[in-house]
């Protein structure tokens, strides 16, 4: 895979630097602010107005979108290999649709959105008060949200980006659909993302700063509550975050892993030809169903782009994880490495529900029914080792795993649509280290023992094709001399005679 286009081409690498460090430094205060919005909303009595209350909640999900975003974005600026970039990128583009869905509702449930109730709250204030000495305020403020609005407009996601986002946090039944949406960021490069983020950050802030000053307003009025500091409401666990913090020191001493977390980065050749492999099987097979009859339709054919497809699945989400963990060692704040440690839950949650489906209702159409299917009747240990792993794989998938995976992805409840923030943050607060840790080393050898059985797979494919290929040669060159002769007929139309000559010709040579 060639290199990802660079943007900053005027930046140094001082710049750069510097720019990560802001980054840091803005996603510490802001993480700050956050926290004092969970806890002022803790606070909030049931007379506070309807609209204080909407302005603080979307404040402190703007701040928290924010953050994520500014995540995202250092893990792409550290990022050092081109894979590790467009991981990044992928991300920054899901976080975008999900923004977008959380303020303007997904689906059906649009009018029950929040920004759609914020906008219908400060009209029926503007009406309320329109004769008071607050009209012309109120008046202002509804000016400020139809600005607003028009930038919300102007930045929000295509369905393009919305698709992509689904391949990002989901994967898909064809694996090479993700492939295609990693070549397209490569092509794309640093620079269209940016394009996009730049302005949608813009907006986040504006809105920051109509929810700011509707909270100015009503305090105005005397709707207002004491200050907290919010820390006693909520917070990273301080022994959790020693924990990361040790754990990354202790990453970074160990050459052995940055060396393999590199080598997973910097060589995935394994990708490109997977992919491209899986892509010649899949065209082969299409083509045979449209051309050819039944019996001449191998077998062979669908179960190799089975095992491609698996095997693309295991590469990319090995490449995955290796981006997650380089992120994690390069954060630079307490709320990042939670927030990036989710991510490998994601990813192995995702891989995982691929392979064996995330309930019984899925099992039939899961990616490893089919390599079994694919194993041959006779190779009786394949057989057996295709059955330990799919019990192995279905023991690490747990339900409340799952749950967890749906709650990191989506910023709103689709269920509720409510606001999902506050429960991420919760969340990724009660992680346990120590089980998640385990738990990912015993994913990952699970992993490697499935790239082993299919190199082994696909062994005794090759055994199989090559001798069956020897017998179909001799069968194809008795057929087409046969057509050779019934086309010698002279009750054959000259042009039919010729156009199928050349067929026949092709034929014979690739035979």
């Amino acid at each position: 895979m060639t290199d990802i286009k660079v943007i900053y081409k005027e930046a140094s690498k001082e710049t750069v630097e510097n720019l990560i460090g802001n980054f840091s430094k803005t996603i510490e205060d802001l993480y700050k602010k956050v926290v004092e919005d969970i806890s002022l909303l803790k606070e909030l009595n049931e007379d506070v107005p309807q609209l204080l209350r909407l302005a603080v909640e979307l404040r402190m999900d703007m701040r928290f979108i924010l953050i994520d975003l500014m995540t995202s974005l250092r893990g792409s600026l550290n990022g050092t290999y081109t894979f590790e970039k467009c991981y990044h990128i992928k991300n920054l583009e899901g976080i975008r649709v999900e923004g977008c869905r959380l303020l303007l509702g997904h689906g059906e449930e649009r009018e029950g959105a929040v920004w759609t109730k914020l906008g219908c709250e400060l009209r029926h204030e503007y009406q309320r008060f329109e004769r008071s000495k607050y009209a012309q305020v109120y008046e202002q403020l509804v000016a400020l949200y139809d600005k607003v609005s028009t930038q919300l407009r102007a930045v929000m996601t295509t369905n393009e980006e919305r698709k992509s986002r689904n391949l990002t946090y989901h994967y898909d039944d064809d694996l090479y659909k993700v492939y295609k949406q990693l070549v397209k960021v490569k092509d794309k490069g640093e620079d269209d993302p940016m394009k996009c983020v730049i302005p949608w950050m813009d907006t986040l802030l504006w809105i920051q700063v109509l929810c700011d000053t509707i909270e100015y307003v009503e305090a105005l009025q005397g709707n207002t509550f004491s200050k907290v500091t919010g820390f006693h409401h909520f917070q990273i666990n301080v022994i959790k975050q020693d924990f990361y913090k040790r754990m990354v020191s202790e990453f970074s001493k160990n050459d052995q892993l940055k060396e393999v977390l590199g080598k997973v980065l910097k060589d995935i050749d394994s990708i490109d030809w997977a992919a491209k492999e899986k892509d010649k099987l899949g065209r082969l097979g299409d083509w045979l169903g449209e051309n050819a009859l039944k019996q001449d339709k191998p077998k062979t054919i669908k179960d190799m782009k089975d095992l491609m497809n698996v095997y693309l699945l295991v590469e990319m989400s090995f490449a995955d994880m290796a981006c997650v963990m380089r992120a994690f060692m390069n954060a630079g704040s307490d709320i990042e490495y939670p927030l990036t440690f989710r991510r490998l839950l994601v990813s192995k949650v995702s891989t995982l529900g691929y392979l064996v489906g995330y309930n019984d209702a899925e099992k039939g159409n899961a990616l490893w029914t089919f390599i079994q299917k694919a194993v041959p009747t006779d190779a009786a240990k394949l057989k057996t080792e295709a059955a330990e792993i799919r019990i192995e794989l279905e023991s690490l998938l747990k339900q409340e795993n799952v749950k967890r995976r749906a709650l990191y992805v989506h910023y709103l409840d689709r269920d509720t649509n409510e606001s999902n923030v506050l429960r991420i943050l919760e969340s990724v607060e009660g992680i346990d280290l120590l089980i998640e840790i385990n738990a990912y080393s015993t994913f990952i050898k699970i992993m490697g023992r499935i790239r082993k059985f299919l190199k082994s797979l696909m062994a005794e494919f090759a055994i199989r094709v090559d001798k069956t290929r020897k017998a179909s040669n001799i069968k194809m060159r008795v057929q087409i001399k046969r057509l050779r002769q019934l086309l010698k007929d002279p009750k054959c139309p000259a042009e039919l005679r010729i156009s199928f000559n050349k067929t026949l010709y092709q034929m014979e040579n690739f035979f």
